[in-house]
């Protein structure tokens, strides 16, 4: 009986004792991991609120911009369109003074710019002519007797370039626009002013559209105090007791956001700090509306703002939410860590790590990379290491065997073998065969020598195999130069014949448009369709996949026959008679060596051969 502490844990390892996994826990390592862990949560919870912030504020800034582009869009073209009238009047095109070549230029003009409801021309005499969108009109008006007019006249003849004016209601078209005025010259004469009016109601359909497609509300103001543009005038007009004030006020819109402009609710926190951009915000019926908005002072004499209002808990709380819910993982994780920490402890770490590598290198495929496993004192780990070991060591082996058999037979075949138990039974069936060779090789090997030609035989033959295997051909034997492959043996396909006619067009194309090793190759093909024998032969313990018939033989023959017919690619009357959509010339009933009766022989022709570029 051993009673020393230190004798019976001596005793104890040395009977390879294994420790359960539960029965380890280390609490100082885990008192570490929870420092770590709630360090690292912080950190990452502070940047991802800042981050969470920096997109919100982004966000909101975009709303604004693309409302400012969307305004700009509208207002800039008759800015263009006035600066081009200018010129064009300057250069003596169209004539003031010549009515008809006058309406036409500005009737043309309005149909270019479809946000401007009507153009005047006031000349020095006081005399207006219009044209209105709507109907095609031109009206003439005499406002000679019109004090207004003529000190605006007159303040036009010193003005330079053109201004946008101040709201206002207008008569002629029957609302509220916004004027565009221009004085036009020619050789530094004033001949007038030119007149261009956008109907606000016109920009507040243009947000109406911005609403129903963002759900915000968008607006522009004027001078702070009157609403310019807003979804809810884009069919406003205003009454006649108040167009010596055309624009209505925040308190007779309806907007009760609207109203809140000058005395926001508290900022909310992920919109403080903007720049460029004000924010605010008002409580209402229990939600909460941001209040983005910036002043802009392009458009006339006075001050507008743009801006959208939207519902806070539709925009940022799907953000805010996720962040939240983040904290709350996060928190629930750095429990978990702690817990694991505490039972697992340091000397289940190495090995856990090395598994979990080994693991990624068996899912990627790269088993040379799994790291040799030791042992563990743990009674579950040590077993699933040695499971594991085990695993790695039967995949590798299975890996080897078709690594080998690949090199040496067809995947195909390897596949059948491995899944046979190594046998491969004979096959009898119709198959299509396919040969080709290349022309002239014994000269080409005399003049670059066995390694070039080894080089080039190589690269071809890679080449070529990708091909055929693409069309579902199998090479199944390489003879010098030459390739047999088989369509429909040893996997049936009832396409072969097709196929294999494909694959030779294929295999002409890839010779043509390319060199091997530097040099330009030229190949000739036979393929025919018969009955074969395919199997494994050769002698105990050295077998060799391939097939067997006249058929074979005949395929042979016919890539041979391309030399005396001058041609690329020869087919057998038995393979044609099995396809359809391929271009065939008939070139005769041949008498072909070894074959008791003429076989009737066409060429293939697929591509024009002489048009096809050479690469180097």
């Amino acid at each position: 009986m051993i009673t020393d502490p230190a004798s019976a844990l001596r005793a104890w390892k040395a009977h390879g004792a294994r420790v359960p996994i539960t029965a380890v826990a280390v609490f100082g390592l885990g008192a570490l991991v929870a420092v770590a862990v709630l360090v690292n949560l912080y950190l990452g919870v502070r940047a991802a609120t800042d981050n969470t912030r920096d997109l919100l504020q982004s966000r909101a800034t975009s709303l604004v911009d693309d409302l400012e582009s969307r305004l700009d869009a509208t207002m800039r073209p008759v800015v263009e369109q006035a600066r081009w009238i200018a010129e064009r009047v300057e250069r003596g095109a169209p004539a003031l003074s010549e009515n008809s070549a006058l309406d036409a230029f500005m009737l043309g003009a309005l149909s270019a710019t479809p946000q401007v409801a009507g153009i005047g021309l006031v000349n020095p005499q006081a005399l207006f002519r219009r044209w209105g969108r709507e109907d095609g009109s031109v009206v003439w008006e005499d406002w000679s007797n019109r004090p207004d007019i003529a000190a605006w006249l007159q303040r036009g003849r010193t003005q330079r370039g053109s201004a946008w004016g101040r709201p206002i209601w207008t008569h002629t078209t029957g609302s509220t626009v916004v004027m565009h005025e221009t004085p036009l010259r020619q050789r530094g004469r004033f001949l007038g002013m030119l007149v261009q009016v956008v109907p606000v109601a016109t920009l507040s359909r243009g947000l109406a559209q911005v609403q129903r497609e963002s759900g915000m509300t968008p607006f522009v103001l004027h001078e702070h105090a009157r609403v310019l543009a807003h979804p809810l005038l884009a069919s406003w007009s205003p009454p006649e007791s108040a167009r010596e004030s055309p624009l209505p006020r925040l308190d007779t819109l309806g907007d009760e956001t609207l109203l809140r402009l000058d005395s926001p609710d508290e900022v909310p926190l992920f919109l403080r700090g903007m720049k460029h951009l004000n924010a605010g915000g008002a409580l209402i019926d229990g939600r909460y509306r941001v209040l983005l908005h910036r002043d802009i002072a392009r458009y006339g004499p006075g001050t507008w703002t743009v801006g959208v209002h939207f519902d806070a808990e539709t925009e940022a709380g799907s953000v805010t939410r996720r962040l939240d819910v983040a904290v709350e993982v996060g928190l629930a994780l750095c429990a978990i860590a702690i817990a694991l920490a505490v039972l697992a402890g340091r000397r289940l770490s190495r090995p856990v790590q090395l598994l979990a590598r080994a693991a990624e290198s068996v899912r990627a495929g790269d088993l040379d990379a799994v790291p040799a496993l030791p042992t563990s004192r743990v009674r579950e780990l040590d077993s699933a290491l040695r499971s594991f070991r085990q695993m790695v060591d039967g995949l590798r082996e299975r890996q080897l065997m078709r690594d080998v058999l690949g090199r040496f037979v067809p995947e195909s075949v390897a596949r059948t073998l491995l899944a046979g138990g190594g046998t491969l039974p004979a096959q009898e069936a119709e198959a299509t065969l396919l040969f080709c060779d290349i022309a002239d090789f014994t000269r080409l090997t005399e003049r670059i020598g066995p390694g070039g030609i080894m080089a080039l035989l190589n690269e071809y033959f890679e080449a070529m195999v990708a091909v055929l295997e693409r069309h579902g051909g199998i090479v199944t034997q390489f003879q010098g130069d030459a390739i047999l492959a088989t369509f429909n043996v040893p996997l049936p396909d009832p396409d072969h014949a097709a196929k294999a006619l494909r694959a030779a067009l294929a295999m002409q194309q890839v010779v043509r448009s390319r060199r091997f090793a530097g040099e330009t190759l030229v190949c000739r093909i036979g393929i025919n369709t018969g009955p074969v024998v395919a199997g494994a032969v050769g002698a105990k313990g050295r077998l060799s996949y391939t097939v067997h018939g006249d058929a074979v033989n005949l395929a042979a023959r016919l890539e041979d026959l391309n030399k005396a017919h001058g041609t690329s690619v020869l087919v057998a009357g038995e393979t044609v008679s099995r396809v359809q959509g391929f271009r065939l010339r008939a070139v005769g009933d041949l008498t072909v060596r070894g074959q008791s009766h003429p076989v009737r022989v066409f060429e293939l022709e697929g591509v024009e051969w002489d048009q096809v570029p050479a690469q180097d």
